[in-house]
């Protein structure tokens, strides 16, 4: 059993050892290491030998290791942490983090490594009550498992000759893949701790169990005895884990093509790999998920959609009862709720989580839709033979078709339906292939088809029923609906006529929750979501500059860094070197939410307002106030403005009054504008009111009570509250000048006034 493990893993070091790129790749990193190591020695000597204080090391070790980008330091969080250190944990008053720091790093080895990451790791650990107690944010507090990257890193730029093992993520994971795998001998694998699909390393023993690890493969495979070459090969082990595989899924845009009655099972000739038998399950009614992990998987779901969680409890809900459709303004979000809520919610704690989770199939509406096109039938085929004809499935028979094990040609009868299983596919985020418990059909944008034809005779089955009408080469057939299946549906609601002419039985089947923008109560967090998405969508364009971490945190230098804080929002923390754009970001935060009392934009329209004003900036690396707002004038135009054009020109007409005011000038203005509409058109006069009332401020109340409407509407002339006004249009704070996007405002108004 041994010398098969260990024939196996001397077989994977050895396509390591001969993959080509992988080797120069390592040839390279190991040049370039061995000549920045004296800079970095000399560094790390000074701070040890009390020559340079923390404050002047960090920023040095900083520029240093973005100098250096093949040691790792600038994508793993290292250089985050130190800074966190460096500014939140020590000074004047409590230099005990500096002066621990150079103790655990001074006069270590690999004898001794282990337990002074745990020594670093129990001070971190005791510090980060001290600055809770102290009110802190846990953005800005060193989180205790970054002490052995920390530690082993300095360590080794110290003394490189004393053979230290860098402790990268890779590292971690890579050993727990390879106990997963039962490719160490049983006596490496007891002792180690593990949390989430890595082992830890915190303490003096979690260090012994690696140490083994690494002189066992070095013992496995003599050419690793080099330096940072077992390093190197459990990084490749990860990225061959990560690289992509070429699978057949299902798509979700066409109609598919029954299949192949399964053939008798085959030996397996040399070289092949046998398929994965997926396993079967029992067809179960959807459960709710136990309380004390919903909180932490609705955490989840908010990192990628930023949604209260009441909200999202509703969601939640109205899938326990049966079918939903999400409905709102563009861009809140809808369609990726409707794909990972199922997939993140009943998530279990496993080795394979999404075991007990629901994969979707993302189907856009169109106004061709007929029944065909959900539930299928017999098509035309041109042949040598002559014309024959084929049955094709439907979005939603093919989706319920994937939740069932079948045998027999004619897969989709009752009689033919054996029993439930898993379904392999990729996940939502792209990563790889993976096993659901089922497969739920989202169809996006309902209101583009005539939903009601389109379902036909399934509208039966989707008020209780437990089988679906399916057309079959000899005619139809029941298709039974597994019990915890469920039809998801976004709609917008900027086309409210679409719903009036849905029909009542439809209407009966579904329940119907509103998904709005986020309040101004959540503006910090969307703040940090719509950043944190724009610059990862345009990282690519500068990877120099713009970094995302293995811990989801991103750092754009010299600007900003944005990472989770304990409750799962993203947070900003602006760095005090370039403030031009911060400048800007916050004055055009403060134009988008003027713009929400009339026009409910979602975040998905911010995090593209960004997008466009950051990539010219990136690439031109702008620098000053005014650059970043000619770059914002321009974004605006090119993705907010026409979504404005529906709007009245006496709604336009206060975008105008607030991006031309002058200092004072916009309440007087604003208060005669109402007065204006209460001679002309008192409905317009109302509805004006309405949208202040909409407005839903920092502490949850919204701007206007329908008391405090009625009233202004009622007085002669009608006065809304000059502190009201204020916090809606943030009266007091910079406008910015936008030309450009005042221009097409008033290009607007003039074409809406004829």
């Amino acid at each position: 059993m041994e010398e098969d493990r260990e024939a196996k893993l001397r077989e994977l070091i050895e396509k390591y050892l001969q993959d080509a790129s992988a080797q120069q790749k390592y040839q390279e990193k190991l040049e370039q290491r061995q000549e920045s190591l004296p800079k970095l020695h000399r560094l790390v000597s000074q701070f040890v030998n009390v020559e340079l204080n923390l404050s002047t090391f960090v920023p040095l070790l900083d520029k240093t290791t973005r100098e250096q980008r093949h040691w790792g330091a600038a994508g793993t969080g290292f250089m985050m942490e130190l800074n966190k250190l460096n500014k939140h944990h020590n000074s004047i008053e409590t230099p005990l983090p500096e002066a621990n720091l150079r103790d655990y790093i001074a006069h270590i080895d690999i004898e001794n490594e282990g337990e002074r990451i745990e020594r670093f790791y129990h001070f971190l650990v005791q510090d980060r009550e001290r600055l809770r107690r102290e009110g802190k944010p846990g953005n800005t507090i060193v989180a205790p498992e970054k002490s052995a990257p920390i530690i082993s890193l300095l360590g080794h730029w110290l003394y490189p000759e004393r053979k230290l093992i860098l402790y990268y993520p890779s590292v971690r994971y890579s050993i727990y893949m390879l106990l997963q795998a039962g490719l160490l001998p049983e006596g490496l694998q007891k002792g180690f701790k593990v949390a989430g699909k890595a082992i830890v390393v915190h303490e003096a023993d979690d260090h012994q169990h690696c140490r083994a690890v690494f002189e066992y493969l070095v013992n496995v495979a003599p050419e690793l005895d080099k330096p940072y070459a077992v390093e190197d090969f459990l990084q490749w082990l990860v990225e061959q884990s990560q690289k992509p595989r070429l699978v057949k899924q299902p798509d979700a845009r066409d109609l598919e093509e029954e299949s192949e009655p399964p053939k008798e099972p085959q030996d397996t000739t040399a070289g092949e790999t046998p398929q994965p038998v997926i396993p079967t399950i029992q067809d179960e009614a959807l459960r709710p998920v136990p309380e004390e992990a919903l909180a932490r998987l609705l955490r989840e779901v908010q990192r990628h959609v930023l949604v209260d969680e009441k909200l999202l409890r509703r969601f939640y809900h109205a899938l326990l009862a049966g079918h939903v459709i999400l409905t709102g303004p563009p861009g809140t979000g809808k369609t990726e709720l409707a794909r990972w809520v199922p997939e993140i919610l009943w998530r279990s704690e496993g080795d394979e989580p999404t075991t007990t989770a629901y994969a979707t199939r993302l189907v856009t509406a169109t106004d061709d839709w007929s029944s065909r096109t959900l539930m299928g039938n017999l098509v035309p085929v041109s042949t040598e033979s002559g014309i024959r004809y084929e049955l094709r499935y439907g979005h939603l028979v093919s989706t319920i078709r994937h939740n069932w094990s079948v045998q027999e040609e004619d897969l989709i009868t009752r009689a033919n339906v054996m029993q439930r299983r898993l379904v392999s596919v990729v996940s939502s985020a792209g990563e790889k292939q993976q096993l659901y418990r089922g497969l739920w059909l989202v169809i996006d944008e309902f209101n583009r088809a005539p939903i009601d034809q389109a379902l036909g005779d399934a509208l039966t089955t989707l008020g209780g029923v437990s089988s679906l009408r399916v057309p079959t080469k000899a005619g139809s057939d029941e298709l039974p609906v597994p019990k915890d299946f469920r039809i998801i549906g976004t709609l917008n609601s900027f086309d409210r006529n679409y719903l009036n002419q849905m029909s009542e039985a439809l209407k009966r089947r579904f329940s119907f929750i509103e998904i709005l923008p986020p309040p101004r109560s959540m503006r910090a967090a969307e703040q940090a979501i719509a950043l944190y998405k724009a610059l990862q969508r345009i990282q690519h364009l500068n990877p120099d500059v713009i970094e995302l971490n293995e811990d989801g945190s991103l750092y754009w230098l010299d600007h900003v860094t944005i990472e989770l804080d304990e409750d799962g929002h993203y947070q900003l923390q602006w760095d005090e070197v370039q403030q031009a754009f911060k400048q800007v970001f916050e004055a055009a935060w403060r134009l988008f939410e003027v713009i929400r009392v009339y026009r409910q934009l979602g975040t998905a329209q911010a995090i593209a307002l960004f997008q466009h004003t950051l990539i010219p900036g990136l690439l031109q690396q702008y620098s000053t106030v005014e650059q970043w707002q000619e770059a914002l004038d321009a974004a605006l135009c090119d993705t907010i403005a026409d979504q404005l054009q529906v709007l009245l020109p006496d709604e336009i007409t206060v975008f105008l009054l607030y991006l031309n005011q002058v200092s004072g000038s916009f309440a007087p203005a604003f208060q005669r504008h109402l007065e204006e509409l209460a001679g002309i058109s008192p409905g317009r006069l109302m509805k004006h009111l309405l949208a202040l009332g909409s407005v839903e401020q920092e502490n949850g109340e919204p701007l206007l009570s329908e008391g405090e409407i009625d009233q202004i509407a009622a007085q002669i002339p009608p006065v809304v509250p000059s502190e009201k006004l204020a916090r809606c249009f943030h009266l007091g704070e910079a406008v910015l000048p936008l030309p450009q996007f005042a221009r097409r405002l008033r290009t607007f108004k003039a074409e809406r006034g004829l």
